[in-house]
């Protein structure tokens, strides 16, 4: 247990009631009792406020602290990094012994650190390396030639094809693939002829790869996923592509062939976006966009084909207003023709 003093000094908090009020879980603000430590981090979870029976309370400075009477604060600057720090404090992940499991298979040339943790039933190929820290759990395919960092995690279930590269404090979810065929055929008159891909996959440091994830390699050169970008579950990328840092891809997401997606993009659930398009930095597209050509950096587009948000929202409300509009015709056809 830690005491709400020594949670205040840890997010750099103003402590607003007893110091000395032990907290031993962290909870949601709905569900949290006496004991654990919850967090206003969404302004319209405040109707939970009155009700809440935990220990303590993380607000934001925005919050209206006159409107919060009898409760234990911690006012920060952003409840939600705070909400991080603690979360690491109670979540500590499990450790995992150093070693190679005797149930686990290696084939020569593979280079493993010491300080790597390889679970059973894992089939590495030739010639991997893999760095300090890194944790590969059970079932986890890595074909020749890959090179894995530093405290890296791969869950149960991921493949990883030959001649991949992955960085340093890389997290990859269970059932993912990386390095897969790219989609590229020539019909040939009578066929479709596959073109042969000779390219690989590249992940940079501190990327985050969800579950059941596709990532082709490249035609010839290499599929880029660049420092710091996060992918959620169930997205496809296809080879060629290139993301770039601090990304955000979330669910659903289709990237076809030789996109290139600039810095601190964001792609909402269920974005399409068409081969060889360029996204300019600092865009932000809104769910189901359907991206047809390049878009200028720090744009904000929604709708398919993608237009500017605020037009996307002009047509929507008069989309919905049709069936008036049409009754009114109608009335109108009738009274003059």
């Amino acid at each position: 247990m830690i005491s709400l003093k020594e949670i205040a000094l840890l997010i750099n908090g103003r402590l607003i009631g007893p110091g000395e009020i032990l907290i031993s879980g962290v909870s949601g603000i709905e569900s949290a009792k006496k004991g654990d430590i919850t967090f206003l981090i969404d302004r319209s979870y405040e109707r939970y406020l009155e009700t809440c029976e935990a220990s303590g309370i993380i607000v934001g400075k925005d919050i209206d602290l006159k409107k919060i009477k009898g409760k234990n604060l911690i006012v920060v600057e952003n409840p939600g990094i705070a909400y991080i720090k603690i979360a690491e404090l109670f979540g500590k992940q499990k450790i995992y012994e150093p070693g190679i499991s005797s149930f686990a298979f290696v084939s020569e040339g593979s280079e493993i650190s010491k300080e790597a943790s390889v679970l059973p039933f894992v089939f590495i190929g030739k010639n991997v390396k893999i760095g300090k820290g890194t944790i590969i759990h059970p079932f986890v395919y890595l074909g020749d030639n890959v090179s894995i960092g530093e405290d890296t995690t791969i869950y149960p279930g991921v493949t990883v094809y030959d001649k991949v590269s992955i960085g340093n404090r890389v997290i990859i979810h269970a059932g993912t693939i990386i390095g897969s065929d790219g989609f590229g055929y020539i019909w040939d008159g009578t066929c479709h002829k596959k073109i042969p891909q000779l390219g690989t996959v590249v992940i940079e440091d501190e990327v985050e790869i969800g579950a059941n994830v596709t990532i082709d390699r490249a035609s010839l050169d290499k599929t880029v996923i660049k420092k710091g970008t996060k992918i959620d579950n169930l997205v496809q990328i296809a080879h060629n592509v290139t993301i770039g840092e601090n990304s955000i891809i979330v669910a659903q997401v289709g990237i076809a062939g030789s996109s290139k997606i600039g810095k601190n993009v964001i792609l909402a659930g269920q974005v399409g976006v068409k081969d060889h398009v360029v996204i300019g930095d600092n865009v932000r597209a809104g769910g189901q966009t359907g991206i047809t050509k390049d878009v200028k950096p720090g744009s904000t587009i929604s709708g398919t084909p993608h237009m500017a948000h605020k037009e996307w929202l002009k047509q929507h409300a008069l989309l919905r207003r049709l069936p008036e509009l049409f009754e009114r015709v109608k009335k109108l056809e009738e009274k003059y023709l």
